[in-house]
């Protein structure tokens, strides 16, 4: 980021340095959500390598924080995880983060950064259809832990099998351990593309939502306001 000025106005070019050294002199931590590999392993390290960072979700939070000119690292882990260091901590950030009342207060959302649907996935070989929550009440339904998909269903009496890394749903959905595999259908495209298989069935499209970056509101104010005007026009 860049200033020019001339030098009768000594306050004022003083000011712009101080206030974009001061964007430039503490990193921003952001987390996203690392839904695992397919042929899952122990080795967490070259989990996160293997998996691709540059999704489009990716590249757009990237083009914000490259235009606000503040140093940034992108650091996956499972949901859990990442959830609570945001929620936590200032300098921290997350995506994708859907935006609900309950969030207001901990995060200041900037975005959205994309549209993702929540699905019902079943196998392609399957003949079974869904249309409504009563459809899967007497199936063996796979969720990732602690989305707002699992949660939905949960609180609405749809008994969902939760683990922490959602490419192992599209395991189990694939070797009949469950029925249907409820996630993003970013997720479920990403994790099939890593995986060479073929996407399971779209079942059923729960609804369309818009994610975020949510930054922590005890972050310094300069940020939250570069970063809300840097996203105008996403």
């Amino acid at each position: 980021m860049t200033f020019t000025a001339e030098l009768k106005y000594p306050m004022v070019c003083a000011a712009l340095v101080a206030w974009c050294s001061s964007l430039s002199a503490a990193e921003l931590r952001v987390m996203k959500e690392d839904y695992g590999q397919f042929h899952y392993n122990t080795d967490l390290q070259s989990q996160a390598v293997a998996i691709d960072l540059e999704d489009e979700t990716t590249q757009r939070v990237r083009q914000i924080l490259d235009r606000v000119g503040v140093d940034y690292s992108i650091q996956m882990r499972t949901w859990p995880i990442s959830y609570r260091r945001a929620s936590e901590r200032p300098g921290y950030g997350i995506f994708p983060l859907e935006r609900n009342d309950d969030l207001e207060s901990t995060f200041e959302f900037v975005g959205p950064v994309a549209e993702y649907q929540w699905v019902v996935y079943l196998r392609a070989s399957s003949d079974r259809e869904v249309s409504s929550l009563e459809d899967l009440q007497d199936m063996r339904v796979g969720g990732y832990q602690n989305s707002p998909i699992t949660e939905y269903l949960t609180e609405q009496g749809v008994e969902v099998e939760e683990l922490p890394y959602d490419a192992l749903n599209l395991k189990k959905l694939t070797l009949g351990y469950i029925d249907a595999w409820v996630t993003y259908n970013v997720n479920a495209e990403s994790i099939a593309r890593q995986a060479g298989y073929p996407m399971p069935r779209t079942a059923w499209v729960v609804k369309t939502v818009d994610v975020y970056l949510g930054i922590n509101k005890e972050s310094e104010a300069e940020l939250l306001m570069s970063l809300g005007e840097a996203s105008q026009g996403f």
